[in-house]
């Protein structure tokens, strides 16, 4: 394994409720460095992408807290200069599902349209902005990502063609070039030859960003989660995923989103989620 970088995005913006942006400072606190670095993990903390005091927060349509998730993305382009190495592999904290727009763009930035990003996912964050509705961004990556719009510049070459999502549990509209594999098709399938199939899918010239919003793992299993799922993957079935995808050489790093430290009063589902990590990063 490569050297891990691990940075967090303390964000709130895409969402409702606070909670989410507590993600990168409760996970440092319940030990993750320390025990990837016990498993022999080389890990580098580069701290917190620096976010402005003056985020707006309100509900009116057509989403809620903008500029907020525009101001942040920004951020993260102009702090995350030093991400996407070919030495290492960058594990992000969200904050929330909207973070993939900003990281997008800052591995667009390094590799132009040459990326894909794998999307772990209950729900397909594809949702279109509408003036008689207030919805939040983090429903939205996607769309950001693929249509053109007046919120956020396109990515100019970037489609359909360079999205997989992986886990979903409803369809919803999305571009048609998009590569979808739901829950069960994963269930049926089997884990490994759906995950094959996914990175055989993937150019061989792409850099690939892993995406996991953890409301894909079952509740049962975690439930310390912004939008917790009643049915999902196993936390077993989750690392098996990760680590197959983060064998691939040409994956350059990872976010994870939706952590909801406000729901996890003993520690216990922070402490689930590193050992889940643990598993996922060592050898």
């Amino acid at each position: 394994m490569k050297k891990i970088k691990l940075a967090g995005i303390p964000m709130n913006s895409g969402g409702f409720y606070t909670g989410a942006e507590m993600s990168p400072k409760t996970l440092r606190e319940a030990g993750l460095i320390e025990e990837l670095e016990k498993r022999g993990v080389n890990v580098v903390d580069i701290g917190d992408v620096s976010i402005p005091s003056y985020i707006p927060r309100h509900n009116v349509p057509p989403v809620r807290n903008w500029p907020g998730p525009r101001i942040v993305w920004e951020e993260i382009c102009h702090q995350s200069k030093d991400w996407f190495n070919e030495d290492e592999i960058i594990l992000i904290f969200g904050g929330d599902c909207s973070i993939v727009t900003g990281t997008m763009h800052s591995l667009y930035r390094r590799y132009a349209e040459d990326i894909h990003l794998v999307v772990i996912d209950a729900h397909i964050d594809a949702y279109k902005p509408s003036a008689d509705r207030c919805l939040g961004a983090a429903g939205m990556g996607l769309w950001f990502l693929l249509e053109e719009n007046d919120f956020i510049n396109s990515l100019k070459g970037f489609s359909g063609s360079n999205i997989t999502i992986v886990g979903y549990q409803h369809e919803s509209e999305i571009n048609k070039d998009v590569k979808k594999h739901s829950l069960s098709e994963l269930r049926e399938e089997g884990l490994s030859p759906v995950i094959q199939k996914v990175l055989k899918e993937i150019p061989q010239n792409r850099k690939i960003l892993v995406h996991l919003d953890i409301d894909a793992i079952s509740k049962e299993e975690l439930y310390a989660v912004y939008s917790p799922s009643n049915t999902g993957l196993s936390m077993l079935e989750t690392t098996k995923i990760l680590r197959e995808i983060l064998a691939d050489a040409r994956t350059a790093g990872m976010e994870l989103t939706e952590f909801f430290p406000p729901y996890d009063g003993d520690g216990s589902q922070a402490k689930k989620l590193i050992n889940m990590l643990v598993e996922v990063f060592s050898e």
